[in-house]
């Protein structure tokens, strides 16, 4: 109880993330301009954030993609890019060098940039939407109220240690072209708001008005104003509409034609708007960053009436990963008493192997502590591997100690002679198992990353598994037999 109710403590102080980070050989950078960026722009400074990124060492190559085909199956901005940057094999750690890249490319300006991985971008977009590590979601009815309160939450959010490349989505500042219709000027002369909507979509849009055969080959004649009258306000303004009476009206006298800004974007989720602010997180454990995250924010954040925020994300999947994961070990845990029960015949055998388990789980707990890792996806399977070595070591264990009390032997003997009598297969089972994984744990190669916290978690328990298994164990036997003696002796006293 000494070393089993410290370590558990410790496992609470542990740190929490969904995913070990992924060293693929590779970076992968999203670069996000404002919403009115042309896609000329666009490639221009998109163009200076390779110059400056190719000149790391470690830098092997860059390559983008800017822009979407109108049909794909990845729809995005023009205002969004990938920017693949293959690294050499040799050169300073990852983190190390994301965050002098991080520093280099925060000189270009209005660009916000979003590091991840190509494999661990497909993964976080699948499960959580987005890239990002952190994304705190605000929900809402008006735009401009959603574009405040998501600036206020910017400026909490980057008070929290940890946060990195923080940034907004964009729901304003697109140029628009406001057109509206004068109802009384147009009824004067005559016509329906819906004619002149049509020369404005005939204007500005095109319609087809006819077809064109040269030899088998069919064209469509669209007619339209010419391109640098369609983007100019004072052209628009000209263009004529004929009235009912034959004359010809310019639509300037028929609607009144403002150059204002817009949404760029609306996006929606369960059918409520809502604008994200995107963070990624450095340093430190994601998740005790997304609670301290929560916490300011639940704090310091008014938001009125009709207006609610959540903080999703990669920390979304790992709490679905986690409350999955303690489903599934509550089911274990449950299934493998019952199955000791009826192999055992004795309900205090089955809960005797069962309270021995957290002592088994100390190692680990102090091997993710020494190895700097976190609570994740890989270090919980370990955690669920070495809960069936602890149970088969335990089984093993009151088994052989039920065959020798059957031969005659006292309870002390019996549990001494077992015990003695397993120490060198269980230093073989465990030696044979931490070989095994001690490849993943030294050996550093491209994917590695995924299993290292699970071989940490499986070579630290197997450590003190293997010897508290040995002491505690029998310990736990002995007065379960000594309780479990004494409360038939009163049960046959009372009943004589």
């Amino acid at each position: 109880l000494g070393v089993t109710i410290p370590a558990l403590i410790l496992a609470l102080r542990i740190g929490s993330d969904f995913m070990p980070k992924l060293d693929e050989g590779a970076l992968l950078l999203q670069t996000i301009l404002p919403a009115e960026a042309s896609l000329t722009e666009v490639d221009h400074l998109n163009h200076r954030i390779e110059d400056v990124l190719r000149e790391f060492p470690e830098v092997e190559d860059v390559v983008r993609r800017t822009g979407r085909a109108e049909r794909t199956e990845d729809p995005m901005p023009h205002t969004l890019s990938d920017v693949l940057v293959v690294l050499k094999r040799d050169g300073r750690s990852r983190d190390d060098l994301e965050a002098h890249m991080r520093r280099a490319v925060e000189r270009v300006p209005g660009v916000s940039v979003l590091f991840t991985t190509p494999l661990g971008m497909r993964i976080d977009e699948g499960l959580g939407g987005t890239p990002a590590d952190i994304a705190v979601r605000i929900f809402g009815p008006d735009l401009d109220e959603l574009a405040r309160l998501a600036q206020r939450a910017r400026l909490l959010v980057r008070e929290v240690s940890g946060i990195t490349d923080l940034r907004v989505e964009q729901l304003t500042g697109l140029p628009q072209l406001r057109i509206a219709v004068d109802r009384p000027a147009v009824a004067r002369v005559g016509l329906t708001p819906g004619d002149v909507l049509r020369a404005v979509r005939i204007g500005l849009v095109g319609e087809e008005m006819s077809a064109v055969w040269l030899g088998q080959r069919r064209y469509d004649l669209v007619v339209r104003l010419q391109e640098h009258r369609r983007a100019d306000a004072n052209a628009i303004r000209t263009l004529l509409i004929d009235g009912h009476d034959g004359t010809r009206i310019p639509l300037g006298q028929l609607a009144t034609i403002e150059n204002t800004f817009g949404p760029g974007a609306i996006r929606r989720e369960a059918g409520s708007r809502r604008i994200a602010i995107e963070a990624t997180v450095s340093g430190r454990d994601l998740g005790s960053t997304a609670a301290e995250v929560a916490r300011r924010l639940q704090r310091d954040l008014q938001l009125p009436t009709g207006y609610f925020f959540d903080v999703g994300g990669k920390v979304e999947s790992q709490t679905r990963a986690t409350r999955a994961f303690a489903e599934a070990i509550a089911l274990a845990l449950f299934c493998v008493f019952l199955l000791l029960h009826l192999a055992l015949g004795s309900l205090v055998d089955a809960l005797v192997i069962l309270a021995t388990l957290p002592v088994a789980f100390v190692g680990g707990i102090l091997a993710l502590l020494f190895a700097g890792e976190t609570w994740n996806v890989s270090s919980l399977v370990g955690l669920i591997g070495l809960f069936g070595i602890a149970v088969q070591n335990g089984l093993v264990l009151v088994t052989q100690t039920r065959a020798l009390v059957a031969q005659g032997k006292p309870i002390a003997v019996a549990i001494r002679e077992a015990s003695l009598g397993r120490v060198r297969p269980k230093l073989m089972t465990a030696g044979t198992a931490i070989l095994g994984l001690m490849p993943l744990l030294v050996l550093r190669l491209h994917g590695t990353e995924i299993e290292r916290p699970l071989a940490v978690v499986m070579i630290g328990g197997l450590l003190t598994s293997t010897l508290f298994t040995l002491l505690a164990l029998p310990t736990f036997y002995t007065l379960a037999w000594q309780i479990q003696k004494r409360v038939r002796r009163e049960v046959r006293e009372r009943t004589a």
